[in-house]
């Protein structure tokens, strides 16, 4: 009996020790993320930010965090109602991932008014089951009314098909990460990759053509995505317990095993049905152009989306009243993947 008290008591101690070290933690907030981005395979060995080598100030993270074995609805699967579809969103900041302010103008509570996002780093998330952390980089916010005044928000990652910005051409460049924890941890670690396909393009022309730096080159007859939400498939999408409506997370990115983080379409609204689906890129028409972002003399970087065309593409150099054209031998494009293709004139 002695023994046993004595155990009960240890026990009781070792809980009490707890219950102060969790309360402690989750009131310091030290949830942290450490991130890296892997290279476009055939990736040049330059460092620039807008090959996709780094983050920089002001690049945005949507985090959907999911215990899919899990009952209950854990810590940090909800924002409380402080954003749809329960998402963290971030933003780069100081070298860290940091929540956005009303400053940086997002109405991410629905009360149509630049607002703050939900603090990830407040919430205290050791549970014992399997967390699954999936992220994906962003750039717009979209906000609609659907169906009978249903009022849907979404942080959306947008291709543009006009890519002559830079800004344009790195938005396009959706990346996602996936981890997971048996349990809830404090350092979660997320390994960025691209999962669009990327063309970096050479134009060689003999000097006495005169090419001058203000030639546009576009490609011809690709799949007509401009200004759509790309989507990602989440296998465990389908375990995601705080989804704002039909028009939301679930709906879009879940998917078989064998496409998780892939890309599987894009978005897709549908008020007849009263919900949105995915679209394979596959059977979109192909009928988009394409505009490249200049990077250098004569060089030209594309994002595209990975897949297989239907039929072959083309290029357009134009230059003032001069037109180059050349057919792009290439119709398959993998996620991640850097292509080189020089134009010669």
């Amino acid at each position: 009996m002695k023994t046993s008290k004595l155990i009960l008591l240890g026990i009781a101690m070792m809980l009490a020790g707890c219950s102060a070290d969790e309360a402690q933690r989750e009131q310091q907030g030290i949830l942290s993320f450490s991130t890296s981005i892997e290279d476009f395979d055939g990736e040049p060995l330059t460092r620039t930010t807008l090959e996709g080598h780094a983050f920089e100030a002001g690049d945005k993270m949507k985090l959907k965090i999911i215990c899919p074995f899990s009952s209950h609805t854990e810590f940090g699967e909800t924002t409380y109602g402080n954003s749809f579809d329960a998402f963290w969103l971030l933003k780069w900041n100081a070298g860290q991932w940091a929540t956005l302010t009303s400053a940086d103008g997002f109405d991410i509570n629905g009360d149509y008014s630049p607002s703050v996002s939900p603090d990830i780093y407040e919430r205290y998330e050791a549970q014992q089951t399997p967390y699954v952390y999936t992220a994906q980089t962003w750039s717009e916010e979209q906000i609609f009314i659907a169906g009978a005044g249903t009022r849907v928000e979404q942080y959306s990652n947008v291709f543009h098909a006009n890519q002559t910005k830079e800004a344009n051409y790195k938005a396009s460049d959706l990346m996602w990460a996936q981890t997971i924890q048996q349990t809830g941890s404090y350092n979660v670690h997320l390994s960025f990759r691209h999962v669009m396909s990327a063309l970096l393009i050479s134009v060689d022309a003999n000097a006495s053509l005169g090419i001058s730096d203000d030639a546009v080159l576009t490609l011809e007859d690709m799949p007509d995505i401009d200004q759509a939400e790309v989507i990602v498939g989440d296998y465990y999408a389908a375990k995601s317990k705080v989804n704002s409506n039909d028009y939301g997370y679930k709906s879009k990115h879940a998917c078989t095993k064998d496409d998780n983080g892939k890309v599987i379409g894009v978005a897709v609204v549908d008020d007849s049905q009263k919900r949105a689906y995915t679209k394979p890129i596959g059977s979109v028409a192909q009928t988009g152009t394409y505009t490249a972002c200049h990077v250098g003399q004569r060089a030209y970087r594309l994002i595209v989306p990975p897949g297989t065309l239907s039929k072959q593409a083309t290029f357009w150099l134009r230059d003032g009243e001069k037109r180059y054209s050349m057919s792009l031998s290439q119709t398959s494009f993998e996620a991640g993947k850097l292509y080189k293709i020089t134009m010669k004139i």
